[in-house]
């Protein structure tokens, strides 16, 4: 549980905080040193993590009424590059690349992957894997987690006729955008002017391997619907979908539906921006995964019990009908669980901690403001230090 709460300044003093709010004492208590701690950490799988975030989202989904587009769960993979720690751990599980002018500067990197859930705000699985390794084999991975019943919205990186082959076979439904220069369909369609049409695909022979397990599929031809969007400032974006009912879903249905995947990229900004993902604790390889994977559990954490907060405030403010409606302050949610954590989990005063939680989280909320739109800006990436950690 410590590790899952964040461990942002330096250990010991993390851990003299920790155990002040354990013994309910005025002052920081000197009761693990850092050493024992990192001894410890040695001995605890990163999959515990792993199977407490699966705990959470069985919870979820089989316990409360989860937010549906069409009666589909609406989930999205997207992934991030992380700089790790400089140890030999890491560098033996995870490689290192050369940087700097003269590509003498080596650092170890790190591809991450989320399978997000773009309207319940969970993550329902993550992987970590060496920056060698590409965005499509991460997210053949995160396919065990998705099925009949869920829509996968991707971003142009990822589709691949044998890709649309094995969504299909899988009873997934699809929407995800294209790379014209990739496909001659993609860019036949784009040329002629069309709102939309319907194409079809025949699998590779290079690719029959991969859906083996799946013979109604072997041999025959899918069908899929090209949809053009416009957007602002004269650009298009052609959109691939296996949602063929135009009347059912219109093609302004699918842009709205796309633009839903806008929600793993928000994601990503409160794990990097606020969780600080990668603000590892330790430097060890196994110290890294213990880190990404706790903070999964703790977003996923986060979402499940902020998401009645943000039902009831979006009730409330359609009931006041104000100018714009209200959100939960996701990066208060977080830091209020940080709070009550020791409490909930450890103490297991649930219903005291749950109604402190409901309560701060409820009254702090945001202005949603739809249809804003800000050029990106790159910006000098924020390095965490392992020798100067936060007070």
């Amino acid at each position: 549980m410590f590790i899952a709460r964040g461990i942002r300044s330096g250990v010991q003093r993390e851990l003299d905080s920790f155990y002040r709010e354990v013994v309910g004492s005025e002052f920081n208590i000197r009761a693990i040193t850092k050493g024992a701690f990192t001894q410890a950490r040695a001995k605890l799988n990163h999959g515990a993590f792993i199977e407490l975030n699966e705990s959470v989202n069985h919870t979820f989904y089989s316990e409360a009424p989860y937010l549906v587009w069409h009666n589909m769960r609406l989930l999205s993979v997207d992934g991030t590059r992380l700089v790790l720690p400089k140890h030999k751990s890491v560098a033996a599980e995870f490689g290192e690349h050369g940087f700097g002018p003269n590509a003498d500067s080596e650092r170890s990197l790190a591809l991450g992957s989320l399978l997000y859930d773009c309207l319940n705000l969970l993550t329902l699985d993550a992987q970590l894997a060496p920056y060698a390794s590409s965005e499509r084999e991460l997210l053949y991975k995160h396919l065990d987690k998705v099925g009949r019943g869920d829509l996968l919205l991707l971003d142009r990186g990822y589709p691949s006729i044998a890709l649309l082959f094995l969504l299909t076979a899988k009873g997934v439904e699809f929407c995800v955008r294209m790379k014209e220069d990739w496909w001659l369909s993609v860019k036949d369609f784009k040329e002629s002017g069309e709102k939309q049409r319907i194409v079809s695909y025949t699998l590779p022979k290079k690719d029959k391997e991969l859906l083996k397990g799946y013979p109604d599929v072997q041999g025959k031809a899918i069908r899929v619907r090209l949809v053009r969007v416009d957007l602002g400032g004269g650009g298009t974006e052609v959109l691939c979908t296996s949602l063929l009912d135009a009347e059912k879903y219109t093609c302004d249905d699918i842009a709205e539906l796309y633009h839903f995947r806008w929600n793993v990229e928000e994601g990503y900004k409160l794990y990097k921006a606020r969780a600080e993902l990668e603000n590892f604790s330790g430097k060890t390889a196994l110290a890294v995964r213990q880190d990404f994977f706790a903070k999964v559990f703790t977003m996923s954490l986060c979402a499940v019990l902020a998401f009645p907060i943000e039902e009831r405030v979006k009730k409330e403010s359609a009931r006041t009908g104000g100018k714009h409606s209200q959100k939960v302050n996701r990066t208060n949610a977080l830091s209020m669980l940080r709070n009550i954590s020791v409490a909930l989990l450890l103490k297991q005063l649930v219903e005291p901690a749950i109604k402190a939680f409901d309560l701060l989280v409820e009254k702090t909320t945001e202005i949603v403001r739809p249809g804003r739109k800000f050029e990106r800006k790159k910006r000098t990436k924020k390095l965490y230090y392992m020798n100067y950690k936060q007070l």
